[in-house]
């Protein structure tokens, strides 16, 4: 429950209409504790036992859960209170909140008699809560006038000049509304003028609005906005922070004076404070006395050095202006508030979707996007005016998401000292993250790459000093520039970037790559998988046999090719050669799985279970669980054949594969296709939803054609060509970019039997004998219910 004083009086949740209960208890939310003594004469003066009076209404207020907190003598409130609620959010800045709780006057409805010194209390918190609600109000409206929403902030500064219960506004509050109003060309703004003429205020102008966009910062804009008289501020931050962006902001909330920072004559920044520059600390000083002036001096780098004394001075002595400063270090001096502007964050700029990922939150570049200018606007002026090795060391770390410095370093050719003080220089120029990140790398990347020979070049220059997998992108794009000392690591840096694509389980990116570097040997086995793992089964064998007659016979080849062949069907070929491998290793495992498979093919589920039984406790040994719970799925396929039940068998594999999902999604799909082939439909109909959820966790986009394949298949079986269609199509959709060319070809064979194309069926089966897959172009046409020609 809370106690309602602005604008009604009441409790939330409960019909208690006693007003002299309700102001006690709203005395003591807003005093704190009190003496039983105190309350009775201040609400009772004129009874003839105040004290009774005082315990008759504590009665009442004990009926209400959780009101009161009573210490012998003293009595306090436990309950919250919306006016103690507001004076709390305005101490803390937290205007919004603050303005929307504002209800109305405090106590305005009260009819009871009050004493004197009661009634006088009621006034002073009505106007308190006013004066409060009133701050807010503007607070919120100079937020507004600082990012440009003239509008809005002329409503809220009316809001705020005709607040019902606020006392009227005095001569600090007349400047900042009249600024408000008259930046909004709202008409309320010659009321104020007449107002402040009154009292003898002369009112200046309003400034004419500023272009700039303006953004984000309404945290550091309110903290700078609470300083008091005699604080002093400093802003630091790299080169384009948005520094001076602040300070416009805080010229256009009203009631400051921004000063630009000036190298000479001594004291020439202080001028406008004066009419003509002080000549001499004291008069500098002086000029700073006014408890009304809010100064702010942007660069504090190029300030001359009197200035930068007086100011420092100023700051100890606390004269009584308000003055914020703005540079590149962190002050040299104490000071009340230290804000370090850095990128804007994606909250900052929530109101702009798309905003931060093209500028990294770069202020320069974020005001760039909201103009629509190009985003290198500035930038690239600046790096083409630097002298080589510091344009190409911005230019280097702009080649990449995650710099390596070290590898940055040797591709330049720099010593340690040159480079960390380029470094700093492109840091505190606001170019790049303290972590050498660059800013909105990848619009540099693009303009980067309209000027070909030179990009290539800085990409040749950073594979060359870059370590393995990461090499490659940067190989690939200066292949124009090998020489002969490059053939060889580049293909050892592909061969790393396929091996991580295959382990990341995206064997169509690892094909596409491989695809275009034929003519390197080195990458003969490392391709043959990426093709098997995209079902290119005829492509792997072609290139696993382009090798020479040694080279087919090291052990990784003739598990590739193995592989190969029992994909194809090719069984006794597939196990003659993985019994030519020997030993423990990754290339043993792959031959006992294809003598597993070979087994399973012939139906014998003894040898499959052995077999499987015996590539699992290999891949073990090398502590590969993705690969050994594969291999285990085939042991628990292989019992089954044996007549176990498949739950019993497969359950507990799906248990133990729960923190691996791609193995996980993989058992599970087995277990569902088996469920389907032994008629079991009720069952695998039941673990679609949750297969689909792990292939999709997983990223499998081959499992999730192939379901949907099966299912279409079903369908089909079934008469029910609709869905069928639509599962086929579902098929496709995720085979799209994968290279999976024998999936591709049964979704679209299928599909266009459904539709009656017999031209779209004869180029699906094209497509399949083009990739070396006879025996299921055999296999579709004897299925086939279309006439073939």
């Amino acid at each position: 429950m809370t106690l309602r004083t602005l604008g009604a009086l009441s409790v939330e949740g409960v019909t208690f209409r006693r007003e002299k209960v309700l102001l006690l208890l709203a005395y003591l939310c807003l005093e704190g504790p009190q003496p039983r003594r105190r309350l009775a004469d201040l609400f009772w003066p004129d009874a003839t036992n105040p004290m009774n009076s005082l315990a008759q209404h504590l009665v009442h207020l004990r009926g209400l859960p959780g009101a009161l907190a009573e210490d012998g003598p003293r009595v306090a409130a436990a309950m919250p209170c919306d006016a103690a609620q507001l004076r709390d959010l305005t101490r803390r800045g937290r205007h919004e909140e603050a303005a929307a709780l504002y209800g109305g006057p405090f106590m305005d409805a009260l009819t009871i008699p009050l004493g004197a010194d009661l009634e006088e209390w009621v006034f002073d918190t009505r106007d308190a809560m006013g004066q409060a609600a009133r701050a807010a109000l503007t607070a919120l409206a100079a937020q507004a006038a600082a990012h440009g929403q003239r509008v809005r902030a002329g409503e809220l500064a009316a809001q705020a000049l005709t607040l019902d219960g606020a006392p009227p506004p005095d001569e600090l509050d007349l400047p900042r509304l009249h600024h408000l109003l008259t930046l909004a060309g709202h008409p309320l703004a010659a009321q104020v003028d007449r107002d402040a003429r009154s009292l003898g205020l002369n009112l200046s102008a309003a400034p004419a609005p500023v272009s700039a966009p303006f953004v984000g910062r309404e945290t550091e804009l309110s903290a700078l906005s609470s300083l008091t008289p005699g604080q002093t501020a400093w802003i630091s931050g790299h080169a384009g922070m948005g520094k001076t962006a602040l300070l416009e902001a805080l010229a256009r909330s009203g009631g400051w004076t921004v000063l630009p920072g000036r190298a000479d004559p001594p004291y020439a920044t202080l001028a406008p404070l004066t009419g003509a520059p002080p000549t001499t600390p004291h008069a500098a000083l002086s000029a700073l006395r006014d408890v009304k002036l809010r100064v702010a001096v942007d660069g504090w780098d190029t300030t001359d050095p009197a200035t930068q004394g007086a100011l420092a001075q100023a700051a100890a002595a606390r004269p009584g202006a308000v003055i914020v400063l703005a540079g590149r270090g962190h002050p040299p001096f104490d000071v009340d508030l230290h804000l370090h502007l850095g990128p804007l964050t994606p909250e900052d700029l929530r109101a702009h979707p798309d905003l931060h990922a093209r500028t990294d939150g770069h202020p320069v570049l974020v005001g760039h996007a909201l103009r629509g200018q190009p985003l290198d606007l500035r930038l690239g002026a600046r790096v083409r005016a630097y002298p080589e090795h510091v344009r190409d060391t911005f230019l280097l770390l702009a080649l990449q998401d995650q710099p390596n410095l070290r590898a940055t370093r040797a591709a330049l050719n720099l010593d340690a000292d040159t480079f960390a003080r380029t470094l700093a220089s492109l840091t505190t120029e606001g170019l790049t993250s303290e972590t050498g990140r660059v800013y909105a790398a990848a619009t540099i990347r693009e303009h980067l790459h309209q000027i070909h020979v030179h990009a290539a070049l800085l990409h040749l220059r950073l594979a060359r000093a870059l370590p393995g997998d990461a090499a490659w992108p940067h190989y690939d794009r200066s292949r124009d520039l090998w020489e002969d000392a490059d053939e060889t690591r580049a293909a050892h840096a592909a061969r790393q970037h396929a091996q991580a694509q295959l382990k990341r389980g995206h064997p169509g990116q690892a094909a596409a790559l491989l695809d275009t570097l034929t003519h390197l040997p080195a990458l003969a086995v490392t391709h043959a998988w990426a093709l098997i793992g995209v079902g290119r089964y005829q492509d792997a064998l072609n290139r696993l046999t382009a090798l020479s007659a040694h080279d087919q016979q090291v052990s990784d080849a003739l598990a590739a090719r193995a592989v190969t062949l029992i994909r194809l069907g090719r069984t006794d070929e597939a196990v003659a050669l993985a019994d030519q491998i020997s030993g423990s290793g990754p290339d043993a495992a792959h031959a006992a799985s294809v003598r597993a498979h070979a087994a399973r093919m012939r139906e014998q589920w003894e040898d499959a279970r052995r077999h499987a039984t015996l590539a699992a406790q290999l891949w073990n040994l090398h502590g590969d669980d993705e690969a050994q719970l594969t291999e285990l799925g085939m042991v628990a396929r292989a019992q089954v054949g044996l007549g176990e039940a498949p739950d019993a068998v497969f359950e507990p594999l799906l248990e133990r594969a729960r923190g691996i999902p791609s193995a996980r999604s993989r058992l599970l799909l087995n277990y569902v296709m088996l469920l389907g082939a032994l008629g079991q439909h009720g069952q695998a109909e039941a673990l679609y939803p949750d297969l689909m959820q792990a292939l999709q966790d997983a990223g499998d986009t081959f499992g999730l054609a192939n379901v949907h394949i099966n299912r279409g298949v079903d369908a089909h079986e079934r008469g029910d060509l609709t869905s069928a269609a639509e599962q086929y199509r579902a098929a496709i959709t995720y085979l799209r970019g994968t290279g999976n060319t024998r999936l591709l070809g049964v979704a679209l064979s299928n599909l266009s039997e459904i539709d009656h194309n017999l031209s779209a069926f004869e180029d699906a089966l094209t497509l399949l004998a083009a990739a070396g897959q006879h025996d299921l172009v055999a296999q579709i046409r004897r299925n086939a219910q279309l006439t073939t020609p």
